[in-house]
């Protein structure tokens, strides 16, 4: 694997940017921002509402879709950041969101021979609808080094690079179905309610640089955030309980953007408020798929290309800040 080489190569580029934008910045005549080099340390913690949607896909020896899982959620969210500015204009910042129960639903299609007439999102061979879908959980983690350059005497950029990892997992029950048996969409019914279908978990290491532009207008703050990078050795845990089956799928990279916007109200020298928007999203690769046997652990055939996956994530948040 080539994890570690990527880390160390994209860390080792970000720092000689950072060196080379910091001779540039060194030059600039506006550079007043920054009238202390003491240390200061700013923590924030909010509570919002996030939008998730996983796509878990499984493709035949073709490249043909043959299956897609689409699982969706709503749920509240808790916030919680620390930054910290060092001398020399460097800085260090830490986020989390954890994601709480929520609202979610899983729909699951199948494009199978003979019945399903084409591959498009309407001619499945078979569906099942779980509207009794638990988020067992969302974890959302980013820890960035920086540093800031004054673009004028109002407005900052901070240039920085890091590590975020992102965590989600679904779990769904009953439901109802609509399969084809002996002809086309011939087999309607349902599952016992309470009966555990599918579990599924992605899992997104992510290594990305990014930047972050803050204009300040009298007691208000405003900023703009955009982030890339990629998901280095991605993977997910397909549960599917009723086969006894478990699907372990690799990826090599997945595409990551980030943005996010905000803005700050100061109530005294030490206090804000702030209101935060933020949209991430993970591309969608193809990956290898190990296959399981869950009472026994026994491991089956393994298929190349045979699975994809992507995530899209948008949250909303107010909360304060604090400095210290």
């Amino acid at each position: 694997m080539h994890t570690v080489g990527s880390y160390v190569a994209v860390l080792a580029l970000f720092s000689l940017a950072g060196a080379t934008t910091a001779r540039a910045a060194d030059q600039l005549p506006n550079e007043t921002l920054f009238q202390s080099a003491d240390k200061s340390i700013t923590i924030l913690g909010g509570v919002g509402y996030t939008w998730l949607k996983g796509n878990e896909v499984v493709y035949d020896d073709n490249a043909n879709r043959v299956s897609q899982l689409i699982w969706k959620t709503q749920a509240p969210v808790a916030t919680l950041g620390a930054k910290a500015d060092f001398a020399d204009h460097w800085t260090v910042s830490a986020n989390a969101v954890i994601g709480f129960s929520g609202q979610s639903e899983m729909k699951d299609y199948d494009w199978l021979e003979p019945f399903s007439p084409g591959r498009g999102d309407d001619d499945w061979s078979d569906r099942s609808i779980h509207p009794d879908t638990d988020l067992n959980r969302y974890i959302n983690l980013d820890v960035a080094l920086g540093r800031n350059f004054a673009f004028n005497d109002t407005t900052t950029v901070n240039l920085h690079g890091g590590f975020k990892y992102t965590d989600v997992k679904w779990s769904a029950y009953g439901g109802s179905y609509v399969y084809s048996f002996n002809g086309f969409r011939d087999d309607i019914g349902t599952f016992p309610d309470g009966e555990r279908g599918i579990s599924f978990e992605q899992r997104y290491p992510t290594l990305f640089i990014g930047a972050e532009a803050t204009t300040q207008i009298d007691d208000w703050s405003l900023s703009g955030l955009l982030r890339g990078g990629f998901a280095v050795n991605a993977s997910d845990t397909d549960h599917h309980w009723m086969r006894d089956l478990r699907f372990e799928d690799e990826y090599d990279t997945n595409p990551f953007v980030s943005v996010g916007a905000s803005a700050r109200y100061q109530w005294n020298e030490r206090t804000s408020f702030f209101l935060a928007g933020n949209f991430d999203k993970y591309f969608r690769k193809t990956g290898d798929t190990t296959l399981y046997d869950i009472p026994s652990g026994a491991r089956g055939a393994k298929y190349k290309d045979s699975a994809g996956m992507d995530f899209v994530s948008t949250t909303i948040s107010v909360g304060a800040k604090v400095s210290f």
